[in-house]
């Protein structure tokens, strides 16, 4: 354990076998996502025809749309490593059945339905994802470090998820697309059942009134979003930009088979091209986290996206099909990214994570017009059409949406400073850009005068405090232990294992700070709202002896 202590925060979350297993598993499960789609789409194409696989491209979204209200619900619940294991596991028994039917050349629906239970199932990853991770590591570099792993997969699977799908399809169709998803649902269910019996005690549950309190700030919080200008057009903005990902799957297949004539592993190499600029997005869109106004970022990557769809429709070669779905990757990448940020910047804190998932509804409901306007332009006037179409309604949307923006940005409190400073401390480093500013924009500033006691040891802590200026001294049972300063940290151990305060930290001379209290601490650094299983996770490892000033030995 001490030695873990000295490791990189990365290396140290690799050396935690709990959470290896749960990235290997959530790893295969969005590599399985972007895979099964091109698998899918593939069969019923080669199956039915173009107009099938359009409408199998619309019913794969409607079971997620479905159940993903109760996705949040089950990994609040008290087992979600329960949720988590038996998830993966109902992937692969859906994933057999459907790769069954398919070997043995059964009529589609037999494909389908088990495949679309599959796409359902993922909904639950998620979420459960955010509430088990932090009940696994042993502390907070660890956690972050989960968190920036996490997110390493999630940019990387629109490129190799579409890759080897298009390698698989090569060797023997869409089928060993299907057999190769089964394989990595069964991993997942392997490495993450041994996870079940860390969840807590069954005794824990959430308080009977917390599902209204939930709604009411739901309620709440929508009804302060629509009183702030342009705030409504800027959530529609991000949930527009999945009428272009409803709608890829299937312009690529038939821009590939028909018009490039590349064969059945040729979509996977498209929507490849698609993901390889999403993943250099993501990766440069780290930039944008510190800028004051985001709304000409988000609108020019609206632009980009509207441009290269027209460009590709007008021009439709292969030459140019791989120069603008690159473009349009990168541009889907920051727009989803500065939008995000943005609402983080004008929503009501006390009911972001419930417009975060209104949000993603919305996202399912624009992948799903997306995927019907395509399906009905192809059928009556092509994919190069039904290309143009998509890229102009993404041009209307900038249209009628690019003046509220403008006033929704300039309104948007940016708390540049805070953030920058937030960014150096090690804690907050890995964290994506929304889940920062929103911890940054919690932060309060407090001033502690020479030789105050900032905390001392066996309080109640309710707050972590970031130095902006001066030094501090870091005392255990009264001995020194360190000395602290501008970019470090302290207080968190309190509030992340629910304990007292395990040190005194006194001001060596006039010390300014940013003070941040539980809730959006617990929420940026966990990535869920604050639950009592997360704290309850971390403190199940707690060593309060080495974990005693864990920021300052992170």
């Amino acid at each position: 354990m001490a030695g873990d202590r000295a490791l990189p925060p990365v290396k140290a979350a690799l050396r935690n076998s709990a959470v290896r297993r749960v990235l290997i598993a959530y790893f295969g499960s969005v590599i399985s996502e972007w895979a099964l789609w091109c698998g899918v789409l593939i069969y019923a194409y080669e199956h039915s025809g173009k107009m099938v696989a359009g409408l199998v491209s619309i019913a794969l979204f409607v079971p997620g749309a479905l159940i993903a209200p109760l996705a949040g619900a089950a990994a609040d619940g008290p087992r979600p490593n329960r949720v988590l294991a038996l998830v993966y596991a109902g992937q692969a028994a859906s994933l057999a059945l459907a790769t069954l039917a398919a070997f043995l050349d059964g009529p589609l629906l037999t494909v389908v339905v088990p495949a679309g239970v599959a796409l359902a199932l993922i909904t639950y990853i998620r979420p459960c994802f955010s509430v088990v991770v932090p009940g696994l590591v042993t502390t907070t570099g660890e956690l972050t470090a989960t968190n920036l792993l996490s997110g390493y997969c999630d940019s990387s699977s629109p490129l190799i998820g579409p890759l080897i799908a298009s390698a698989l399809i090569a060797v023997n169709g869409p089928t060993l697309v299907l057999a190769a998803c089964v394989l990595l649902a069964t991993l997942g269910a392997i490495v993450t059942m041994p996870l079940i019996r860390l969840d807590p005690d069954a005794e824990w549950s959430p308080a009977p009134s917390e599902h209204r309190s939930r709604i009411g700030a739901l309620t709440d919080g929508m009804r302060a979003l629509g009183e702030r200008q342009g705030a409504l057009q800027l959530m529609v903005v991000i949930a527009g930009q999945y009428l272009l990902i409803g709608a890829l799957d299937l312009m690529t297949v038939v821009l590939a088979l028909e018009v490039f004539d590349l064969g059945s592993s040729g979509p996977g190499v498209l929507v490849a091209a698609f993901g390889a600029g999403a993943l250099l997005g993501g990766i440069s869109a780290t930039i944008l986290v510190a800028r004051k106004r985001l709304a000409p970022l988000l609108l020019v990557a609206l632009l980009v996206m509207s441009g290269s769809l027209a460009l590709l429709g007008g021009a439709a070669t292969l030459t140019i099909a791989l120069i603008v779905l690159p473009a349009a990757g990168l541009s889907r990448a920051i727009l989803d990214i500065t939008g995000r940020m943005l609402m983080q910047r004008v929503a009501p804190q006390q009911a972001l994570a419930s417009i975060f998932a209104i949000q993603e509804s919305l996202a399912l409901i624009g992948c799903a017009i997306g995927s019907i306007v395509a399906q009905v332009v192809i059928a009556t006037a092509g994919v190069r059409a039904a290309l143009i179409v998509i890229g102009g309604l993404l041009a209307i949307l900038l249209l009628i949406t690019s003046k509220q923006l403008a006033e929704v940005d300039a309104a948007a409190d940016a708390p540049v400073v805070a953030i920058r400073l937030l960014r150096r401390i090690q804690l907050f480093a890995p964290l994506p850009g929304p889940a920062l500013e929103g911890v940054a924009r919690a932060a309060q500033p407090v001033h502690a005068a020479s030789g105050q006691v900032i905390i001392r040891e066996g309080e109640l802590g309710d707050s972590y405090f970031a130095i902006v200026s001066g030094e501090v001294a870091v005392t255990m049972s009264g001995e020194p232990i360190r000395t602290m300063a501008r970019g470090q940290g302290f207080g968190e151990i309190a509030l992340l294992a629910d304990v007292p305060r395990t040190a005194t930290v006194t001001a060596l001379g006039d010390v300014e700070l940013l003070e941040i209290e539980r809730a959006p601490f617990l929420t940026a650094v966990t990535g869920h709202d604050a639950s009592k299983q997360a704290a309850w996770g971390v403190a199940r490892n707690w060593h309060p002896v080495i974990d005693a000033v864990s920021t300052a030995d992170d």
